[in-house]
């Protein structure tokens, strides 16, 4: 039915969970993170509920194993349940009922935990904690090239249809909500390829989104930095090439940024139209707001 993987940055400490399925939507119920609290995956005959009652016992300082054992006793369903965890410590725990569909199991490696159930072939789990353990990169990187690497070793028997990630920081005073990474590719043929983009597509909008703020707080040079590399990312689209001109604009080169929005404008006037009302309201190098063109 599922592979998944969680796991804590060996570096960063950040906490994420990646899921991939042959059914609608996995990212609504089978991952779950909170900030520097830790995060949980719970599949096969699923209980959303493990998710955010697993967090708050170890937001109350349980050991992963301590807090799965105590669900799992009162579960009347618990052999028929797939469920991991890790803390912010890097402790994990992990379960695989005896009566999860074949093949079905789990491997558990220093802070990650991979499992599989309904899979083509017994190594699934095994080639995904063996993946995460060979990457570098980005949480978000290194859980989804396990999880593509486990897809290619035989995946899910129905097939592909959705996949998810999440990743939290390692700070325990941010919201319950507040992510690094939120993603889901709710029904698509290659999911996997496909949350695979997303998570470089997203790398670009935060360069573009720090950009943006760089710039309203008058650090142009920051706001120059960060919109440029969005604009020359591989996936850098029209939306980035624009706001690196207003960066531009804002640091003094209106020439280079009129060059940048007449090229914009040739494929799509509404880029010359959001210009003219953006351009009075960018802070210049000087201090002070653009004015319109003339």
């Amino acid at each position: 039915m599922t592979l998944s993987m969680i796991a804590r940055h060996p570096d960063t400490g950040h906490l994420g969970a990646a899921v991939h399925t042959g059914y609608l939507a996995v990212g609504q119920k089978v991952p779950w993170v909170q900030p520097g609290v830790g995060a949980v995956v719970t599949q096969a005959i699923t209980e959303a509920s493990y998710g955010p009652r697993l967090l708050d016992l170890l937001r109350s300082g349980h050991h992963p194993e301590e807090a799965l054992a105590g669900l799992l006793e009162e579960d009347p369903l618990r052999e028929s349940r797939q469920v991991a965890l890790v803390d912010a410590a890097g402790r994990v725990a992990a379960h695989t009922g005896r009566d999860c569909i074949q093949s079905a199991g789990h491997v558990v490696g220093d802070a990650y935990v991979a499992l599989a159930n309904m899979a083509e072939t017994d190594s699934v789990w095994s080639v995904m904690g063996d993946a995460f353990g060979s990457v570098g990169g980005t949480l978000s990187q290194m859980l989804c090239s396990a999880l593509a690497d486990g897809h290619a070793a035989g995946g899910d028997l129905r097939g592909s249809s959705s996949a998810a990630i999440l990743v939290a920081g390692c700070d325990p005073s941010l919201p319950a909500w507040d992510r690094l990474v939120d993603l889901r590719v709710d029904d698509h043929a290659e999911p996997v390829a496909e949350l695979g983009r997303l998570i470089r597509l997203d790398t670009m909008y935060d360069l573009m989104g720090r950009g943006i703020n760089a710039l309203y707080e008058g650090h142009g040079a920051e706001a120059l930095s960060s919109l440029v590399a969005a604009a020359d990312h591989d996936l850098g689209d029209d939306q980035a090439r624009f706001w690196e001109a207003a960066a531009r604009l804002a640091h003094g080169d209106g020439e280079t940024a009129e060059t940048i929005i007449e090229a914009l404008t040739i494929t799509d006037r509404r880029w010359r139209v959001l210009w003219e009302r953006l351009r009075p309201t960018i802070p210049l190098s000087g201090g002070s707001p653009g004015q319109p063109t003339p």
